[in-house]
């Protein structure tokens, strides 16, 4: 009976057998986190890293065409403030004019290279690209006179949350 009761006592009762997976398991927890908030650090950082690169490719694009509509200056001129492409102006490589790309967009999973190659890569997952053109008028100018500046803005967003907004001033030169 002696013996019976010693071999009783070296054994792990059901209670300390799920108190020991208890602490292994908030142990093994404490050792992964760091790694999968560094994982989850990298794939926000290598989106980010795409944004900006797609943002400032397309604002490129934009800023390598002229301020006005090319043309041996005997057609009308385009009123002020008609944004947006013109007729027979269907795809991005057709844009003639900044203008032009003014509601321009880039859904998610369709955005172009120049090339008019969808970008595959992964980091480009969920963007979208947007871009407005707007005239701006400086102080003191006659709202009557034409402006000689615009306003270029591309977004780039995740899953419709704004991610990076690119704005450059574009002065029209005589």
């Amino acid at each position: 009976m002696h013996a019976d009761r010693r071999q009783h006592e070296r054994a792990f009762t059901l209670m300390e057998a799920l108190l020991a997976a208890v602490i292994l398991a908030i142990a093994i927890g404490a050792v992964i986190m760091p790694f999968t908030v560094a994982m989850r650090t990298q794939v926000l950082e290598a989106r980010q890293t795409q944004a900006v690169s797609l943002a400032e490719a397309l604002m490129e694009e934009v800023l390598l065409r002229p301020f006005e509509e090319p043309g041996d200056g005997n057609e009308d001129p385009e009123p002020v403030g008609c944004f947006g492409p013109d007729l027979g102006e269907s795809s991005r490589a057709d844009f003639s004019a900044i203008d032009d790309f003014h509601g321009y967009t880039d859904l998610a999973g369709t955005i172009t290279g120049p090339d008019g190659k969808v970008i595959d890569d992964p980091a480009a997952e969920g963007l979208s690209r947007h871009v407005t053109v707007q005239y701006v008028y400086v102080t003191g100018q006659d709202p009557a006179e034409d402006p000689t500046f615009l306003r270029v803005v591309v977004e780039v967003r995740h899953e419709s949350e704004p991610l990076v907004t690119l704005t450059r001033l574009v002065h029209w030169l005589n």
